[in-house]
């Protein structure tokens, strides 16, 4: 996987997507500054020495901008930052060298303004410690350039010492707002776990005051009709077993009696004469859907099948190899099939006893 990342508006949980840094305003905002330090020095450098360090120190910037928005880590990584310590340096020094003295615009200073903000945003990066190095390599590199042109050190410890302002506010910056990042996302993953597990509640309480009206639909007229003096008749105590057997389903074995399909085929293998005993240990759960929808076709399937004898159908707990197995005892054979947990099927036939 590569260490850029230049998706826009992704959520990364972290003071990128925090302060909109993978967005293209960013971006924009990241371009206009480049833009405007390259207009500065295009327009300053006409009575340089030598234009190639300007134009590597604005190549340096570009790739530390580039790095700031796109570097999936947070914070950004080691290599990153000591590539900034170890080159701007040198770049900066090189571009006071070319320098007239004394300057013939303010404008030819521009790599001040370009350095620290680029310092300023490795500390909202995480490199604080980076980027106070980078400053003092600054401010070396200009009391240097001022000391070798016989001004002295302190006229290049005052052009340069003004930029600690905005690399101190960033430092402050960094340090409240990273840790509060931190606090909101988890904040954040807090509230859409609640939020889960409140919709869940709500969908699960629904659901069962669903199958409570769907069963008092039709459990009251037959306790009404069981109430009575006269006795049932045959096919009111077959709609009773048929009945009883939707409950119990319902209670031992929710995830088959909630599938309609198996729901339906278990009520035909009934009307068969087919004893079905359902049992549910929750390894389905948590499946993939792929594997759910499987294993339960291929019960629904079975169930169809049953002609006679009994088919006991048991979803095992969750953990183990076997995630469901089918019996289904006729009266020549006994068929097994177990489920594996990816929900593979393994079929095994053996003579009745």
């Amino acid at each position: 996987m590569s260490v850029l990342d230049f998706r826009l508006n992704r959520e990364t949980g972290d003071v990128r997507s925090l302060l909109g840094m993978n967005t293209r305003v960013a971006w924009a905002i990241a371009a206009f500054f480049l833009a405007a330090e390259a207009t500065l020095f295009a327009t300053s450098a006409g009575d340089l020495a030598a234009v190639w360090p300007g134009v590597t120190l604005l190549a340096l910037l570009a790739m530390g901008a580039v790095a700031i928005l796109a570097v999936r880590q947070d914070p950004l990584p080691a290599p990153f930052a000591a590539a900034v310590v170890i080159t701007t340096t040198p770049a900066a020094y090189a571009c006071f060298h070319v320098l007239p003295v004394p300057n013939s615009s303010p404008d030819q200073l521009w790599m001040f303004g370009a350095i620290t903000m680029l310092c300023t945003w490795l500390c909202v990066r995480g490199r604080v410690g980076t980027a106070w190095l980078t400053m003092a390599g600054l401010i070396a590199a200009s009391i240097l350039w001022t000391v070798t042109t016989d001004r002295g050190a302190l006229e290049g410890f005052a052009a340069s010492v003004v930029n600690l302002g905005p690399l101190l506010m960033s430092t402050l910056f960094a340090a409240t707002i990273r840790p509060a990042a931190r606090d909101i996302y988890e904040l954040r993953r807090r509230a859409v776990e609640q939020s889960a597990t409140r919709a869940a509640a709500v969908a699960a309480v629904a659901e069962r005051d669903q199958r409570l009206r769907a069963l008092n639909a039709e459990v009251t007229p037959l306790l009404q009709r069981i109430a009575d003096d006269a006795p049932l008749t045959a096919a009111e105590r077959e709609r009773c077993r048929t009945l009883e057997a939707q409950i119990r389903d319902s209670l031992r074995a929710p995830i088959l009696a909630g599938t309609p399909t198996v729901a339906a085929a278990a009520s035909r293998a009934r009307a068969r004469g087919v004893e079905v005993i359902m049992v549910d240990g929750h390894a389905l759960d948590d499946a993939d859907d792929s594997v759910r929808t499987s294993v339960l076709s291929r019960i629904a399937d079975e169930l169809d099948c049953a002609t006679q004898g009994s088919a006991v159908i048991r979803i095992l707990p969750p953990g183990r190899a076997l995630c469901a197995t089918v019996v289904v005892d006729g009266p020549r054979a006994v068929l097994r099939v177990e489920f594996m947990a990816d929900g593979t099927a393994r079929d095994e036939t053996s003579a009745a006893v």
